[in-house]
């Protein structure tokens, strides 16, 4: 089969999406900083019971957080991006490739069929898929 079959064929979910943290609504800035930090993670997907409410990054980090020091001991829910745009876990990765090129995002979290965050979409991830399927040197 193709790489390109095995795209189109190949399903989200079947990656390694544990490039984040999930945090619940209402944790402060410096809990999730932490955690981003102690996990080694650069998103923390931000959750109301299981159910996506938003996404943080470094990026925001560096945009809204590092240099506003009275920011550490509010709720992380003020500096989110709400709604981020999500992918199914049962997507195709064609579909992801799309997806990524097209919005040059960094992080895409997946969800189930139910809402709920079964992971996170990285670039790390994708190369990971695409280099286990080089062919091997001769």
């Amino acid at each position: 089969m193709s790489l390109e079959q095995n795209l189109q064929q190949e399903q989200i979910d079947s990656l390694d999406l544990s490039d984040y943290v999930s945090v619940e609504i209402g944790t402060s800035v410096r809990r999730v900083v932490e955690q981003m930090r102690s996990e080694n993670h650069n998103c923390a997907l931000v959750t109301d019971r299981g159910v996506l409410t938003g996404i943080f990054t470094d990026h925001d980090i560096l945009m809204k957080i590092a240099d506003n020091p009275d920011t550490w001991g509010l709720p992380i829910d003020d500096f989110i991006t709400p709604s981020p745009f999500t992918v199914n876990g049962k997507d195709s990765l064609e579909t992801a490739l799309t997806l990524r090129d097209e919005r040059q995002f960094r992080n895409v979290p997946v969800l189930d069929d139910d809402g709920r965050v079964v992971g996170n979409l990285t670039h790390y991830a994708l190369v990971k898929y695409l280099a286990d399927r080089l062919p091997a040197s001769a």
